[in-house]
């Protein structure tokens, strides 16, 4: 079994990416908790950092308006995909940077990203700080004066409690201490129905070690997920 490179799974590995993250979070939480900082019903909102339409799904049907973009045009295609059969209403999938987004300002209730912004930090080591800081920026842009901004991102696969790597610490403590993002955590784990799947998309991306953190239920397969939500106002 390959093992899939993660910095190219985005341009190369979309369809796999989509199945993997098509069976996370079983609990539901996550809609739930994005409804806890933010009500959907007739607001507009712009996504960052799109990807699958992971998230977009979630609120599609449900905000007034959504604006979602992405910077990688076969991850884009996975989602207009799921858009044309899935009928998701109100939604312009586009293709764009988070540093430069082509919105007009102040155009948002609010504004959310899932799993996107850490890559920022991940794909510019050297001046993390700044090119995180230009997304989170533009963020701030779009959203309204008192409109809401959202992030999403992992706090651990495998694990049942928060142990993100120290990296990915380094930089969530920076967006908590130095941009005033507020912090929660739950759970989002993984359920699948066969080991097949397991083995075609779970272990190629995340190793052999998942494989004893798997937990055999009456429910199906599930492995642990933690995931994290920081926001703030405009």
């Amino acid at each position: 079994m390959s093992k899939i490179d993660w910095s190219n799974v985005y341009t190369d590995h979309a369809t796999e990416y989509e199945l993997l993250v098509s069976h996370e979070d079983h609990q539901d939480n996550l809609l739930a908790a994005i409804r806890e900082l933010q009500p959907l019903e007739g607001r507009c909102a712009v996504e960052f950092g799109c990807g699958t339409g992971r998230v977009t799904g979630l609120l599609a049907g449900r905000v007034r308006e959504l604006h979602a973009f992405d910077l990688t045009p076969s991850m884009l295609d996975v989602a207009r995909e799921k858009q044309d059969r899935l009928g998701w209403p109100h939604v312009h999938l586009a293709l764009a940077d988070s540093r430069e987004m082509p919105v007009r300002g102040g155009w948002a209730d609010f504004a959310i990203q899932g799993w996107a912004f850490l890559h920022i930090a991940v794909w510019h080591p050297q001046d993390w700080q700044v090119q995180l800081g230009r997304a989170l920026d533009e963020m701030q842009r779009l959203v309204r004066p008192g409109g809401r901004m959202i992030l999403i991102e992992t706090l651990g696969t495998g694990g049942k409690s928060p142990d993100p790597a120290p990296a990915f610490r380094q930089v969530y403590d920076w967006i908590e201490q130095e941009r005033g993002f507020q912090p929660r955590a739950i759970r989002t784990d993984y359920r699948f129905e066969t080991m097949e799947q397991v083995e075609t998309v779970v272990l190629p991306l995340f190793g052999e070690e998942m494989r004893p953190r798997l937990e055999h239920t009456p429910q199906g397969i599930l492995l642990p997920e933690c995931t994290g939500l920081w926001w703030r106002d405009a």
